[in-house]
């Protein structure tokens, strides 16, 4: 029988992931490319600091780029299959944006740094629900229905709260790391009736949660952080490129582009 697995058995692994994040494009270089004056230099400008081949640079509709991401996508899945060496963090990897999914198997993940990357999504996820349900005027019971259990926010604590003024929420989750997610993103909505900054500033905060795994030398944690962050950088090229094909402002593409694993 095999013995169990160690974070020492992940050093080659670890080996190829970190030659792969000197890949990964930094937060600027998007900002740039969504002022960029056409699409072909924001592509120029992202396929320059990134790991793209020639079939970035010949992309001019939205269909090409679909299939160039998608083929980026199946890359990735095949590099970290070979190189996670259980398939449970393998499977919570993929299934990462799946709140309903994660959980239900949140008992069965014994990895602190992933356990609590996902509770905090789940919290996220509950404070992105109750934001839209106060907004919408919704009662506290569709609120409940959705509720997803798992996270460090308990449902009585939204229950209990849901008739303050959004602004005085802030208060009730002061001693929480989403204190400043929650006054951005309700400052930005009641101003420009918008979740973007709201929605924006979970993809920070959960980023910046990603980037401890550059401290850890051995163990799953890095996989798992690159992993997500790739998918997040192929989520900013969508963002920035569509962008550009439809000639919308540079303006309103940096409000949507989120802070990147370097």
């Amino acid at each position: 029988m095999a013995g169990k697995i160690s974070s020492l058995d992940y050093a080659f692994a670890l080996g190829r992931i970190r030659a792969l994040e000197d890949y990964l494009i930094p937060y600027p270089v998007f900002r740039e490319a969504a002022e960029a004056p056409n699409l072909a230099r924001a592509i120029e400008l992202i396929s320059d600091a990134g790991r793209y081949g020639e079939e970035l640079l010949e992309i001019r509709t939205s269909d090409q780029l679909e299939k160039f991401l998608t083929k980026e996508k199946i890359g990735l899945h095949f590099t970290l299959i070979e190189l996670f060496l259980e398939r449970d963090y393998y499977h919570f990897y993929q299934a990462a944006e799946d709140i309903k999914e994660i959980a239900l198997n949140l008992g069965r993940i014994s990895n602190p740094f992933m356990r609590d990357y996902f509770r905090q999504r789940i919290d996220l996820s509950n404070l992105k629900l109750f934001l839209r349900c106060r907004y919408l005027e919704l009662p506290a019971s569709q609120f409940e229905e959705k509720f997803i259990s798992g996270g460090t926010l308990e449902k009585k604590l939204f229950s209990d709260n849901y008739d303050c003024q959004l602004e005085d929420f802030t208060q009730v989750i002061r001693s929480t790391p989403y204190t400043e997610v929650w006054k951005q993103g309700v400052e930005f909505l009641a101003s420009r009736e918008s979740f973007v900054v709201f929605e924006r500033e979970i993809d920070n905060l959960l980023m910046n949660y990603l980037k401890i795994a550059k401290q850890i030398t051995f163990g799953p944690e890095p996989l798992f952080a690159y992993g997500l962050a790739r998918k997040q950088e192929l989520r900013l090229v969508r963002l920035v490129l569509v962008g550009k094909i439809l000639d919308v402002p540079g303006s309103i593409l940096k409000e949507r582009i989120s802070q990147t694993y370097v």
